[in-house]
């Protein structure tokens, strides 16, 4: 295999890497090159170091960064409110400004006014960018050792990345203060919608962007983008592919990850009426069926079969279906309950994915995989966390809890817990068991 130049890395004999590395792994497995050892060199501490402080330099008490990760420890151990942080704040606060190496003068507590004022203030896109900065490493360094010290073997057989991007809505995040606001939340106005970005395997979100305030749910498309341009940042889309919603199904979305070098699955529902007809108006009764998959759990037992027609060159007599489009999909799921019931459902997709890139038994699983943003994301967080009750409304407080309490999920995941609820349990009843598992001791 012939190999890129080589990489000193301190005093170690140069390392080469493969030169047929995919770029989706390149950037993140170079930088987790250390002193000759794949481990994870992103530290919190100095993620959260980079975020910028909002404040005013005069009269500041508490550093940024201590502030962070205190929040961050405590929604570790299940807090949900200010108060709650606060309160963590006050019995394990000094165990977390030692390890951050503050100076004696600077190891006064935050108060619950200094929490709540440095996260309504801190700016959510580069706390984002510190926390999802850190899991990535993270995730890296643990797929790296996962193949053992042998680099040839990570990187000869990776597959593709499969990411999911979904929205979600705070409920309780409307303005309140003024009349018009009271009136805007009523309506169901005023809500901070957040867009996500979340990896099929590993159940790792890599990213969370908010929707323009003046656009609301109706600026996903953009917030979506918005992600796009900083998973690809991260060295996260090249020959990934991307599932989505149907209302993610913008064509601006699908050539700009088509520019960056990632494909994509799109579901087609009844907002794009046009394209759905003719998906439908497709001759599925003349191909035949590409793949059967049968699974029993939930007190369910489930079949789905997937028919796949490729657009390449085909016409239905009205142009192109879709830029980029390479395959259309329809798969029909027959699911039986416990007490014998049955339902049918039928899906229609496409994907940028050639038929020489993509096993249909694959694009299947992926469709149904992209489910997993809901219930390993957005239901943990409102379940869990009680994201969608917390009445935290003021500033950026709403956008940058959810990162935080993202970060939390994202290390739990990243330690081997599969229950986050007995994992939140187990680090609120182990005073310092956060620092450890963030790296912050």
């Amino acid at each position: 295999m012939a190999s890129s130049p080589a990489r000193v890395v301190g005093d170690q004999a140069p390392m080469a890497l493969p030169a047929d590395l995919p770029a989706h792994l390149t950037a993140s497995l170079v930088a987790a090159l250390d002193e000759g050892d794949l481990i994870a060199t992103s530290s919190l501490a100095a993620a959260l170091a980079a975020v910028p402080d909002a404040r005013r330099r005069r009269g500041r008490r508490h550093e940024l960064p201590g502030v962070l990760a205190i929040a961050a420890c405590a929604c570790l151990t299940g807090a949900r409110s200010y108060v709650a942080i606060s309160e963590w704040a006050a019995a394990q606060g000094h165990a977390v400004l030692d390890c951050l190496d503050e100076q004696p003068c600077r190891r006064q507590l935050p108060c619950e006014a200094t929490l709540r004022r440095c996260l309504q203030t801190t700016d959510p896109a580069a706390l984002d960018a510190a926390v999802a900065g850190w899991a990535v490493g993270q995730l890296t360094a643990q797929q790296a050792r996962a193949a053992g010290a042998n680099v040839d073997r990570v990187l000869t057989d990776p597959g593709r990345r499969v990411l999911a991007i979904d929205g979600k809505t705070l409920r309780g995040s409307a303005p309140r203060a003024t009349p018009e606001q009271r009136t805007t939340a009523a309506q169901g106005g005023g809500r901070t919608h957040l867009v996500a970005g979340y990896d099929h395997a590993s159940g790792v979100t890599l990213g969370q962007v908010a929707c323009a305030a003046e656009a609301g749910k109706g600026g996903e498309v953009a917030a979506a983008q918005e992600l796009v341009a900083a998973l690809d940042d991260r060295g996260l889309l090249t020959d990934a592919v991307l599932t989505a919603d149907a209302g993610f199904t913008a064509r601006e979305l699908a050539a700009d990850l088509r520019e960056r070098g990632a494909h994509w699955i799109l579901r087609i529902k009844g907002n794009q009426k046009t394209l759905h007809n003719r998906l439908k108006a497709l001759p599925w009764s003349q191909v035949p069926e590409a793949a059967r998959i049968r699974s029993v759990g939930h007190g369910r037992v489930e079949t789905r079969t997937i028919r796949v027609i490729d657009l390449t060159g085909s016409t239905d007599g009205h142009g192109e279906f879709f830029p980029h489009a390479r395959q259309a999909l329809k798969i029909v799921r027959r699911r039986r309950t416990r007490r014998g019931r049955w339902s049918v459902q039928t899906v229609y997709a496409i994907t940028s994915l050639d038929a020489r890139s993509a096993d249909p038994a694959l694009l299947a699983c992926s469709v149904r995989g992209h489910w997993s943003i809901e219930t390993g994301l957005h239901w943990v967080r409102d379940v869990v966390f009680g994201e969608d009750h917390s009445q935290v409304r003021t500033g950026h407080g709403p956008t940058n809890l959810a990162c935080l309490r993202i970060l939390a999920i994202n290390a739990l995941r990243l330690t081997g817990h599969t229950n986050i609820t007995a994992g939140l349990r187990e680090h609120a009843r182990t005073p310092l068991l956060p620092l450890l598992t963030l790296g912050l001791a």
